[in-house]
């Protein structure tokens, strides 16, 4: 009798599984639309490599996301891998690391100013006509 009551238990468990697995169909139909961007952090005229950069849009939806390659160039995200941000104005910040022999600190590569979005003075307009963007980064 015990092996019938696990494997009823198994059965129903597998039967909530796939039931769940088909749960939340149309999703995708329900996000915003995006437009792909791209671009590149220089700070002082330098790539800014492995920085964290975070598009938060003034609509307060969801923020897109994105991280430097050696050479400075991102590609964000929101939704989906290289889907790009929302259109419309964003407050955008930038997270930056110095990297030591024993591996990253927590001093920050770049000026601190750039790592809110109450005080980053960086504002971006995301649109079709905008696809690259420039983030040169000052003191």
């Amino acid at each position: 009798m015990l092996i019938t009551n696990n494997s009823g238990r198994t059965g129903i468990l597998l039967l909530l599984v796939l039931w769940c697995s088909g749960c939340g169909g149309g999703l995708d139909e329900d996000l915003p639309e995006t437009v792909a961007v791209n671009g590149v952090v220089t700070y002082q005229g330098k790539p800014v490599p492995d920085a964290s950069i975070m598009f938060y849009p003034l609509q307060g939806r969801k923020p897109a996301t994105g991280r430097t390659d050696p050479q400075g160039k991102f590609t964000l995200r929101t939704f989906e891998k290289a889907d790009g941000a929302i259109p419309g104005a964003h407050q955008v910040t930038v997270n930056a690391y110095e990297s030591t022999p024993e591996g990253v600190s927590m001093k920050s590569a770049i000026p601190i100013k750039y790592s809110s979005p109450t005080t980053t003075p960086l504002k971006i307009t995301v649109s079709e006509s905008n696809p690259e963007i420039k983030l040169e980064l000052t003191d």
